[in-house]
């Protein structure tokens, strides 16, 4: 437990300093969020793209074989095999279902650090509170201090998504592999172009 809370002391006066930059408090308040969030902003990309690598490998296996099922499915289609095309599609639908749920859980990366982040400010400032101009039905006539580093992290990300195709460190290392498959996938367009029947008068495209 002695271990725990000198960490947290430590931690602690990190995270408070650049809100005790400035001599103004409500200017140091909003500086120290914004700190907060750029904290935060990036604590969720690095945690982001250690996942990304980890599971690289996973994900590439799964998207390889719902292309494989999905592409075997178009092809039992143009074959008018009903069972082989069902069975094939249904596999299929699994793996894209695994590819997309993992997706999101990789997504989620980037916000983990953020109820941390509002945890702790809540220690700090439960009691801050901001009158607003005009009272807002359910809300009041004030707000709590989460209203301030909710919005600035909205903000903040928003800007970190314009800047980081600008930066060398950011802008490659997550997309290495991650949507290569062992094949490419097959269109139903193309199914429907290699079934048209030639016009009439017109002699067939050669095989």
């Amino acid at each position: 437990m002695d271990i725990l809370r000198q960490l947290y002391i430590y931690l602690d006066a990190l995270l408070i300093a650049p809100f005790r930059f400035f001599e103004t408090p409500i200017v140091g308040f909003y500086f120290g969020t914004f700190v907060l969030c750029a904290w935060c902003i990036l604590l969720g990309e690095l945690t982001f793209r250690l996942a990304v690598l980890a599971n690289c490998a996973y994900m590439n296996r799964i998207r390889a074989e719902a292309v494989k099922m999905h592409n075997l499915s178009i092809k039992a289609i143009a074959l008018k095999d009903k069972e082989s095309y069902r069975n094939c599609n249904k596999q299929a639908n699994e793996a894209f279902g695994k590819y997309f749920f993992n997706t999101i859980t990789q997504g989620a990366a980037y916000l983990w650090p953020v109820p941390f982040a509002l945890a702790w400010m809540s220690l700090r400032f439960s009691q801050v509170e901001f009158e607003l101009l005009f009272p807002l039905p359910i809300v009041g006539d004030t707000l709590g201090f989460a209203a301030v580093p909710v919005n600035i992290y909205i903000l903040s990300r928003i800007g970190w998504g314009r800047l980081k195709p600008h930066l060398y460190l950011f802008n490659r290392a997550p997309r290495i592999g991650l949507d290569q498959g062992e094949e490419e996938m097959i269109s139903w367009e193309s199914l429907g172009q290699a079934s048209t029947p030639p016009e009439k008068g017109r002699p067939a495209d050669p095989p």
